[in-house]
């Protein structure tokens, strides 16, 4: 009886340790690392690795406006405008924030205040490391 006992907590103990491994949905922040001042809008992909998944993207700096379009559950397009600098420009509410590196974001343009088009390069968006 007591084996029995023995083996029914050690399975119960199994259980729960298992069930706090699984995915822990949560936010990624995505910063701009750009030389430029004064950019006003910046077109972008953002893609997650399979089996992750992406289920919004938020402006996340003061100001800013994001407009997007899924392109399937692993990548959305879009545009943030506003007063961007360097820093946290985008929120990613994801599948599993404990494989940050499993979230990227590529730029596709940019223009300036006066809606002109500037160079990308140097400019990029960077996921958590």
């Amino acid at each position: 009886m007591r084996r029995v006992v023995g083996l029914a907590v050690a399975w119960a103990a199994m259980l729960v340790v298992s069930c706090d491994s699984g995915p822990k949905a949560g936010e990624v922040v995505l910063e701009l690392v750009t030389p430029h001042q004064d950019l006003g809008a910046v077109s972008f992909s953002v893609v997650a690795v399979e089996p992750n998944v992406i289920d919004s993207v938020t402006a996340g700096c003061s100001g800013c406006e994001v407009f997007t379009v899924r392109a399937s559950e692993r990548r959305v397009l879009g545009v943030i405008t506003g007063s961007l600098q360097a820093g946290p420009v985008l929120r990613l509410s994801v599948s599993d924030v404990d494989v940050p590196a499993a979230y990227s974001g590529r730029i596709l343009q940019a223009a300036n205040q006066a809606f002109e088009l500037v160079a990308i390069a140097p400019s990029r968006l960077q996921g958590p490391q």
